[in-house]
This record gives C-alpha cells, structure tokens and sequence, in this order.
C-alpha cells in the first residue's frame, strides 16, 4: 500500500513520523507541501507554488484589503462550506491555478504522484483552487482522507467539493470532533526517542517557557504579565519563543522548568503539537483544559490554567519542587501512551479498517 500526504506546508514536523510509521508497517508513504516551510523542518517533495501565502506581494495585499481575512471566528456547530470565490477572489484564483498548473502537472508526473493508493489532504485542501486534483483521484477510484485543523478551516469552512469525495476525516483537534458527522480523532505522532528529558543542572532559578506562533491565540500578552509580575517575588526567568526556527525553539523549550502553552481557547481547545513536545521532556505543562477537553482526555498531565488562574498555577509548581517532578514524569508516560509513533498508527490504520481503505 502506498499513502501520499498533500498539504499546504510541512509545520510540525509530523509527515517525517508518519512515513516512518507507514514503513514499519511494510507500506510506502511520502508526502508534497504546496510551498517550503518557513521553521526549519524538512521537506519531501514540493510545488513550489506561485501565490502562496509566504509571499510578499501576497501578504501585501491581504495587509491592504479584506481578501483571506480570518478575524471572525466561527462558532457554529457545524464547519461551514467555504463561501464561493467572487470578483477579485475568483478572477485571482483562477490567475494562480493557470500559472502554476504547469509546475502542479510537472510535480506529478515527476513523482509518479497518481499512483498512490490513499491521500492525505491536509484542510482539504488541493494545490488547485477548483480541487480538480482530488475529483480526478477520486474518479480513478483512490481512496480521500482529508485531516482537519487550525484557524483557517475554523475561521473559513471547508472546501465542500473536497469534503464530499472524502471517505474519512481526521482531526487532532478536540474542539472541531464534533463539526463534521463522523469525523475521527487522531493523536498527532511525536518521537519519544528523540525528544527525552534532559534536566538541566540547579542553578537556584526558575525558567518559564512559552512558544506561540500567534499571541492573541495563546494568551501570551497574559501570560507575560502574569509571569513578569511573580519574577518580583521568585527567582524566575521567562522564555519567550517566537519566531524561532523549530530546532531552536526545541532547545529552549527543552532547558525549561517549566512550559506554558495557551490560556484561552481562542486557536483550539486544549493543546496542540508544542505541549506534546514539553510533556515527552518530562517537562511540567500549563495550558487551559475546558470542561469538554477535560471529559474527552480523562486523566491527563496537565496543570489546568486559564487567564484567572494561572498565577495561582504557578506559584504552586513554583514552590513545589517534588510536583514538579511528579507533573513531569506523568507527562511523558502520558505522551508515550497516547502520542507514541506505535500508538498513532494503531489507530490510524484501524480507521483505514473502519472506512473501507484497505
């Protein structure tokens, strides 16, 4: 069996795992971006598309218009189809399908890209605005999963073309389960034979870490407040990790007493790939655990924090060596249990069974 995974850009480092998954269970996987990632993670095989959000002028223009705006959250029960193209979206996207169709075709036939068995389609998302990539597969009778997260598919729906060729959808997302009838959980893959403890040697002071890719999301204004004001009554030191690339990031996040992630629920509830990494370091994790993610996890690692309560969470994990221990050698079981490379691909292939896949 052969598995391809498409997807706008490589973000977290998972594809790497899943191809390694998919091998050690006697099958052939790969994956193509539709543009080079921006922190570092490696890349399979690549578009290298015009008109992709990474470029200048593109972001010129969303900065200058309303055009891709993503500021309304939606809130509905159900994922919304994307509203239809119009004017100058239309008349753009149909400019960027022409322009790239020849390096799109090219990739393909290159790569042998049609001879796949199952697709992974990150969002659902084609490398053509019309999808007429995954009604051709679909027509030839491959088999479509499409894997849903982030603000993009919250924010603007899914692509209803892609959505009904689907055969099974994905999620590593609590809070979107139930947007989609059917949709499937799957814990995102993390290598706990690299990602190991590492403490570092006692120096009398605390270092807190956070990383955010966008802050309003995360809290991060709160939690730099939050954190700021206690360094006048202990011996703390706050690590911001922003824009860094991801081997950078892992190497800060890895010296770290203690991590925060997020405390709203802004961007998704829970957590996401950056509490996994912490965890599987044995490192103590903060991060805002609602009531719902709280019932779908059972007992988990976390230190439940939102706005409200974080200083208090703090203080405790501050003052309490031995916790902090405790938290962190519960993470990474917890991590290894649930997020292991095994474990993912048990579940995975079982949804293959479930849906008819192979």
């Amino acid at each position: 069996m052969k598995v391809l995974y498409i997807a706008p850009e490589h973000v977290s480092g998972g594809f790497n795992l899943f191809v390694r998954g998919h091998a050690k269970l006697g099958n052939e996987a790969r994956y193509v971006t539709f543009f080079r990632n921006q922190y570092g993670f490696s890349e399979d095989i690549c578009f290298d598309l015009i008109g992709m959000p990474v470029s200048k002028w593109v972001r010129m223009l969303k900065s200058l218009t309303k055009f891709g705006d993503q500021s309304n959250t939606v809130l509905s029960e159900t994922l919304p189809f994307r509203r239809p193209d119009s004017g100058i979206e239309r008349i753009l996207f149909q400019v960027r399908d022409f322009l790239n169709k020849a390096r799109i075709e090219k990739t393909i036939v290159d790569n042998r890209l049609n001879e796949f068995d199952i697709y992974h389609f990150e969002q659902g998302a084609d490398p053509y605005r019309d999808s007429r990539w995954v009604k051709k597969l679909s027509q030839q009778g491959k088999k479509i999963v499409c894997f849903y997260h982030g603000t993009d598919v919250r924010n603007r729906g899914i692509f209803e073309d892609v959505h009904r060729l689907s055969q099974l959808n994905l999620t590593s997302e609590i809070d979107l389960l139930p947007k989609i009838p059917g949709m499937k959980y799957l814990y995102l893959p993390i290598d706990t034979e690299i990602l190991k403890p590492k403490p570092r040697k006692p120096d009398g002071r605390i270092r807190i870490s956070h990383a955010a890719r966008n802050r309003m999301y995360k809290g991060s204004d709160r939690i730099e407040e939050v954190v700021l004001r206690l360094k006048a009554k202990y011996p703390i030191d706050l690590v911001m990790i922003e824009d860094r690339p991801h081997a950078e990031a892992l190497e800060l996040k890895g010296s770290s007493d203690i991590f925060i992630d997020q405390i709203t629920d802004l961007g998704g509830w829970g957590y996401g790939a950056s509490s996994v990494e912490s965890l599987a370091m044995g490192i103590p994790t903060v991060t805002r655990v609602n009531p719902m993610v709280g019932e779908f996890l059972g007992e988990h690692p976390f230190v439940n924090a939102d706005g409200d309560t974080l200083e208090k969470s703090l203080i405790t994990l501050i003052e309490d060596e031995a916790l902090r221990r405790k938290a962190g050698a519960f993470g990474r079981i917890w991590v290894i249990e649930r997020h292991g490379l095994d474990s993912v691909m048990s579940m995975l292939y079982g949804y293959y069974h479930e849906a008819g896949l192979m």
